[in-house]
């Protein structure tokens, strides 16, 4: 390669680089950024709060369920592929990590990325089936495909590999420190995060949009539908997967009801809550679950009574999620407190 090429290629780096700072910086000084920013800086403080392991234990599941919900949130926001049994990935990588930690006594982060690409796998073999169905059949055809798994792992003839109704336990924690455990999960969410709202920016993230709000429009602009949407699963796999490790790892085991429909409910739900195709917005979807339900813990069939009532009325009168709603105020209050 000559010179003159690698100068050009340093020139589009730096200027890329140049690009992505200058928007960091003028999205930091909006109303959004500005209060991401100072959420971001809540979670960093608060195990020098408390480092109390109950308070902890909370906050990391709601990270955990934030990868979880956003994995599905870029599926189905992103390219209108419904699914109700998003726990196959989440499940899959949950015994392929926790498999390997025992059993091949593999480092926790090799375990996790292979029980994160098998997932993949999983999203590709299940991808190609089930994107021959369409609308309420696709979300049905999963959420049958994931009472498969469920009733698979739980067969007596695979005990001796899979742990039969007890799943593979005793394996050890990211960190017996669970301040150290906090923030590893911390850099996952916030990375996750990042890079799934920048695919969904990018020329792929268009491609999805555009495969999501007209199927015909973009099939006769040349788009390879079955190819975008293979993609698309994998790219959903891949992250349900890492939620799917992280959370065997911080229950120190999986079983199979990791398969059951209310794993995958738990994810619709956040991502709702929060507001489809943000991103963002699962993140406010999971910590809000898991707090509330965390308060009304001693009250289960109660808290289940609220959060379906809750989730009609976010359907009927807010199809976009509390998140919108609540910045909107938000930034209303802001802007009369700074007198504009």
């Amino acid at each position: 390669m000559s010179e003159k090429s690698l100068l050009k290629g340093k020139s589009r780096v730096n200027k890329k680089l140049s690009a992505s700072k200058s928007y960091l910086l003028n999205w930091a000084k909006t109303f959004r950024g500005s209060l991401t920013i100072i959420c971001l800086i809540g979670l960093i403080i608060v195990p020098i709060l408390t480092q109390n392991r109950y308070y902890i234990g909370i906050l990391i599941t709601a990270m955990i369920f934030t990868i979880f919900a956003a994995s599905w949130d870029f599926l189905a926001g992103f390219t209108g592929q419904v699914s109700f049994g998003h726990a196959i990935f989440f499940g899959i990588s949950g015994y392929i990590t926790s498999f390997f930690i025992r059993y091949g006594n593999l480092p926790w982060g090799v375990s996790l990325l292979i029980g994160s690409i098998i997932g993949v796998g999983f999203g590709l073999l299940i991808g190609i089936p089930a994107l021959r169905l369409k609308g309420p059949y696709l979300g049905l055809g999963t959420m049958v495909l994931g009472l498969i798994m469920f009733y698979v792992f739980l067969n007596v003839k695979f005990e001796p590999w899979l742990g039969g109704t007890e799943g593979i336990s005793k394996i050890p924690q990211i960190s017996m420190n669970a301040v150290e455990a906090y923030y590893v999960q911390l850099i996952f969410m916030i990375t996750s995060l990042l890079i799934l709202i920048y695919i969904g920016k990018s020329k792929i993230g268009t491609v999805f949009k555009a495969i999501r709000d007209d199927n015909k429009g973009a099939e006769a602009s040349g788009i390879n539908l079955t190819k975008y949407k293979l993609i698309a699963f994998m790219i959903s796999a891949f992250f349900a997967g890492i939620a799917g490790g992280l959370f065997a790892m911080h229950n120190r085991g999986v079983n199979p009801g990791v398969y059951q429909p209310l794993y995958s409910f738990y994810a619709i739900v956040m991502a709702s809550l929060g507001g489809i195709a943000t991103i963002s917005g699962s993140a406010l979807g999971a910590f809000y679950f898991w707090i509330f339900s965390e308060i009304f813990s001693e009250w289960p069939e109660v808290s289940v009574f609220i959060f379906s009532i809750m989730l009609i009325l976010v359907i009927r009168f807010s199809e976009h999620g509390i998140l919108n709603p609540i910045l909107e105020r938000l930034k209303d209050l802001w802007d009369v407190l700074l007198g504009k």
